[in-house]
């Protein structure tokens, strides 16, 4: 229990951080590369044009077309790539302060 409670925590943590991370980046674009955040913004708004015009029925296209936004597609990107950041940061993090520990089979002799 206490193996995956712990797994379900960093997971959270690891989400959290990055949401927070990802907002920052996104105002910080905002406030100081306006030009950037609405050249995201327009990819943004062109994948969703793509996506809206693929010729699903209209049984499903009204779902995408109410789920899918140009500034829900900008905050994915900016989560994704905060996410990247997040796992770098960590395994450079864990693997500095929480060596593993070889295996006997694996420990070369000199």
């Amino acid at each position: 229990m206490g193996i995956l409670l712990g797994r379900i925590t960093s997971t959270s943590v690891t989400l959290v951080i990055a949401f927070l991370l990802a907002l920052a980046m996104l105002v910080t674009l905002g406030l100081y590369a306006p030009n950037v955040l609405n050249w995201i913004l327009d990819g943004a708004e062109m994948v969703e044009d793509w996506l809206t015009h693929t010729g699903l029925p209209n049984r499903y296209n009204n779902f995408v077309r109410l789920f899918l936004g140009d500034e829900q597609l900008t905050f994915l990107f900016f989560t994704i790539i905060a996410r990247i950041i997040v796992a770098i940061v960590g395994t450079a993090f864990s693997s500095a302060f929480f060596p593993k520990e070889k295996k006997p089979y694996e420990k070369r002799f000199g």
